[in-house]
C-alpha cells in the first residue's frame, strides 16, 4: 500500500490556483447531469451526486454548466433539469450546494455557460443566438448578435460570477470550449463577423477577453478564474493547437488563473466524450503545448482515470491538474481508494457512454452502466435488510452478478449459479471485438466484489428445479439471459450456419468468405472482428442504416471503425434462403444470390431464456425474472434491474 501511494506522489500533492489551495491534483470537471429542477434550481439529487464525489477525495468539484442568461434556458428544447445562475434567486440553492461540498472536504467551482447556437429553440420565431448565422451541424440557423447584445452577455457572465462568489464557490470556470457561445466567437469555423468582434484572431478574441474582464471586475483580484477551451477543435476550418498556444497568454493576461484544456466541439463526439477504444489521455499533448505557452496551472481532461498515466502526465510537466469526469461518475471514491492503495476495489469507468452521455442524448435519466446508483443514490443505495434471507441467483451475467452483489451487501445469504466456467455472460463475449477489452475491468471488479461479500459462486452448473427445492431458499432470482434468435427460413439448419455468440466465444470457426446476417451492434462488431482476422465479410442488414440500436457516441465510433475495413455492407437487405448454390437475399423487389459463402453468422438479436421460473413458483414464495431472461435489452438495463431487485428483496 505504501509503495502504491508513493508512486502517485505528484497526483496527491497540493497545488494552488490563484489564492485557492487544492489538496491534490484531481478535479471533477463540469459534466451535464440534468439533475437540477424544472426551473433551473439546485435539487437534493444534484447536491447528493456531487457531495459523494467530494467525500471520495476529489480536490475540486466543478458544478456543471449553469446558464448565465435566461434566453436559451427559458426558450430551448429539453432544458428542464439544467441548473442556472442568471438571477439572484438561485443563490440560496447554490449556497446549499457549496456548503455541502465544503463540509465533505473539497473546494467548489461552477461553470458559467451560454450555449450560443448549440441549442434547439421551442419558439421558431426566437432562434438561438450566435456571433454569425452559422448553424451547428444538424441545428437551427442562429440569429447574429448585435453589439449591444454582445456587451449585455459579457455583463451576464460577470453577474453570474458575482452570484457564484456570493453563493460560496471557491472559483468559477468560464466555458470557452466545445463550440458553445464563447468558443463560437473564438473560432473561425463559426465567427464570420466583419466588425470588431470578428475577422483576425485578435478580433475573434475580443468577446472572451471582455467576458474575462467582466468576471474579474465582479469577483475581485483574489478569486480564481478557470478558463476552459478546446486547444484543438478537431474540425476543418476550426482552431488548431498552434493558434491556441498563441492565444493562451492573452487569456491569462485578461484574467484567467488556470487554463483547462479539452478538445473538439459538442458535435465531434469522438473527442469530447471519447469512448471505449479511443486513446487514453488523448488531449495530453495539446495541454503540453498550452503549458509551454503560459505560467499558470494547466488542467487537462480526456480519458485520464488511469492513475499511472495521470501521474506520468504530471511528472513530465505536461499538465498540472488532472480532470477526471466519467471515472468519478463510475466510482465517486476513486481518489480515496487510490490514496489508500485500494486500486483493485475501484469500479472503473469503461467509457461505454451508455448511462451518462448516451442516456442524456436519448432523453433517459442520467446514470451509469457500471454504477446504477448514479443519479438515484438516495433510493438505490443498498441498506441492511431487516430480515436476511437465503437467496439463489440463476445466471452469472450482468443482471445476475449485480443482483447477487446488491443482495449480499444488504446482508442476504446468496448463492449464484452459472452454467459456464466463468462469470460475465454476454458481457464476457462483448470483450472480444476490437476496442471492447475495457469491459473486462468491470468483470474483474464484480468477481472481486462477489468474493469479498461472501457470495457462494457455483460455476459449470445450471440451477435446476430439484436443486432449488433442496436448497429451500426464500428468494430465487432468475437471470438466465437469452439465446441467439434463429429465423425460420429455408436452409437455416445447414452445417455452415453459426451464431455470433459461437464465433466470439471461440466455439465456432468460420471459413474465409463470411456473411454476417444482422447489422445491429453485435453484427457490426462481429463483422469487424472477422475482418481483423482477414476474413472476407459481407454484412447484411434489413434496416436502412447500421448499428441503429446504439446510442450516438458509441455508434459514431463503431461506424468510423467500419469505414476503415474491407467489409461489404448491404443495407435494406434481408436474408431469405440458404441453399447449396448460395445465400438468397432481397433488397426491395430485387432478389440476389451471394455465392461462394463459406459461413453464415447470425446476429439477428436474442430471445429470452427462462426455463426455471414457472417450474418453481409453486414451491418458492418469491421468484423474480430479470435482465434478458425477462426482456432482451442491454447491459445498462440488465445491471440496473439487478440492482433494483437486490435492493427490494
Amino acid at each position: 500500500m505504501i509503495e502504491r501511494r508513493a508512486a502517485l506522489e505528484k497526483l496527491f500533492s497540493p497545488l494552488n490556483i490563484g489564492a485557492m489551495e487544492l489538496k491534490n491534483r484531481i478535479v471533477m470537471p463540469p459534466m451535464t447531469t440534468v439533475l437540477g429542477g424544472a426551473d433551473g434550481e439546485v435539487t437534493d439529487r444534484f447536491i447528493d451526486f456531487y457531495a459523494a464525489r467530494a467525500r471520495g477525495g476529489t480536490a475540486l468539484i466543478t458544478a456543471e454548466a449553469v446558464d448565465v442568461h435566461p434566453y436559451t434556458h427559458n426558450l430551448s428544447l429539453g432544458d428542464r433539469g439544467f441548473t442556472v445562475i442568471y438571477d439572484d434567486r438561485f443563490i440560496p440553492g447554490l449556497r446549499r450546494f457549496t456548503d455541502t461540498i465544503h463540509a465533505a472536504g473539497a473546494k467548489a467551482s461552477v461553470q458559467l455557460h451560454h450555449s450560443g447556437s448549440a441549442m434547439f429553440m421551442l419558439d421558431p420565431s426566437k432562434p438561438p443566438v450566435a456571433p454569425s448565422a452559422v448553424a451547428c451541424p444538424g441545428g437551427q440557423v442562429p440569429r447574429p448578435l448585435s453589439v449591444d447584445e454582445i456587451e449585455e452577455l459579457a455583463q451576464a457572465f460577470g453577474a453570474g460570477a458575482r452570484r457564484a462568489r456570493e453563493a460560496g464557490f471557491d472559483a468559477v470556470d468560464v466555458h470557452g470550449g466545445h463550440g458553445y457561445l464563447i468558443a463560437q466567437f473564438m473560432s473561425a469555423y463559426f465567427n464570420r463577423r466583419t466588425d470588431g468582434y470578428g475577422g483576425d484572431v485578435s478580433s475573434r478574441l475580443r468577446f472572451p477577453i471582455e467576458v474575462l474582464r467582466e468576471v474579474r471586475k465582479n469577483v475581485g483580484d483574489d478569486f480564481p478564474i478557470i478558463f476552459r477551451f478546446s486547444a484543438d477543435e478537431r474540425v476543418s476550418g476550426g482552431r488548431g493547437v498552434d493558434e491556441s498556444a498563441a492565444i493562451a497568454p492573452l487569456l491569462v493576461k485578461a484574467g484567467a488563473d488556470c487554463l483547462s484544456v479539452t478538445t473538439g466541439m459538442h458535435f465531434t463526439l469522438l473527442y469530447t466524450v471519447a469512448g471505449m477504444g479511443m486513446p487514453m489521455g488523448l488531449n495530453v499533448e495539446s495541454a503540453a503545448a498550452i503549458k509551454r505557452a503560459v505560467d499558470v496551472p494547466v488542467m487537462v481532461a480526456g480519458r485520464l482515470n488511469d492513475p499511472l498515466l495521470a501521474e506520468a502526465v504530471l511528472a513530465e510537466g505536461k499538465a498540472d491538474l488532472i480532470a477526471i469526469g466519467r471515472g468519478l461518475i463510475a466510482d465517486p471514491e476513486l481518489p480515496a481508494k487510490l490514496a489508500a492503495g485500494r486500486r483493485d476495489d475501484i469500479r472503473w469507468c469503461i467509457a461505454c457512454n451508455q448511462g451518462c452521455i448516451g442516456a442524456l442524448a436519448s432523453g433517459a435519466s442520467f446514470t451509469c452502466m457500471v454504477n446504477p446508483e448514479v443519479g438515484r443514490a438516495s433510493e438505490m443505495s443498498p441498506r441492511p435488510s431487516p430480515r436476511p434471507r437465503r437467496v439463489l441467483v440463476a445466471g452469472g451475467g450482468p443482471a445476475g452478478m449485480e443482483a447477487a452483489r446488491t443482495a449480499a451487501l444488504r446482508g442476504h445469504r446468496v448463492t449464484l449459479y452459472e452454467r459456464g466456467d466463468r462469470l460475465g455472460g454476454q458481457l464476457r463475449l462483448a470483450c472480444v471485438p476490437p476496442r471492447k477489452q475495457e469491459i473486462c475491468a468491470y468483470l474483474r471488479f464484480m468477481e472481486r466484489q462477489l468474493s469479498q461479500l461472501g457470495v457462494d459462486v457455483v460455476l459449470g452448473q445450471t440451477l435446476a428445479p430439484a436443486a432449488v427445492r433442496q436448497a429451500d431458499p426464500q428468494v430465487v432470482i432468475v437471470a438466465t439471459g437469452s439465446r441467439p434468435l434463429v429465423p425460420d427460413i429455408p436452409g437455416i439448419d445447414a452445417d455452415n450456419v453459426v451464431t455470433a455468440h459461437e464465433v466470439l466465444s471461440g466455439n465456432a470457426v468460420t471459413g474465409q468468405r463470411v456473411l454476417v446476417a444482422g447489422g445491429g451492434r453485435v453484427g457490426c462488431e462481429t463483422a469487424e472482428f472477422l475482418d481483423q482476422y482477414g476474413k472476407r465479410v459481407v454484412l447484411v442488414e434489413m434496416r436502412s442504416e447500421l448499428a441503429a440500436d446504439l446510442l450516438p457516441v458509441p455508434r459514431e465510433l463503431l461506424l468510423h471503425a467500419l469505414s476503415r475495413t474491407q467489409i461489404e455492407v448491404r443495407t435494406s437487405t434481408r436474408m431469405v434462403e440458404i441453399t447449396a448454390e448460395g445465400i438468397a437475399v432481397e433488397c426491395g423487389a430485387r432478389r440476389d444470390t451471394l455465392r461462394d459463402v463459406d459461413t453464415v453468422v447470425l446476429a439477428l438479436g436474442v430471445t429470452p431464456v427462462d426455463e426455471l421460473a414457472d417450474a418453481i413458483r409453486e414451491q418458492i414464495a418469491e421468484v423474480y425474472v430479470i435482465g434478458d431472461a425477462s426482456r432482451a435489452s442491454n447491459a445498462l438495463d440488465a445491471i440496473a434491474a439487478g440492482a433494483d431487485i437486490g435492493r427490494r428483496i
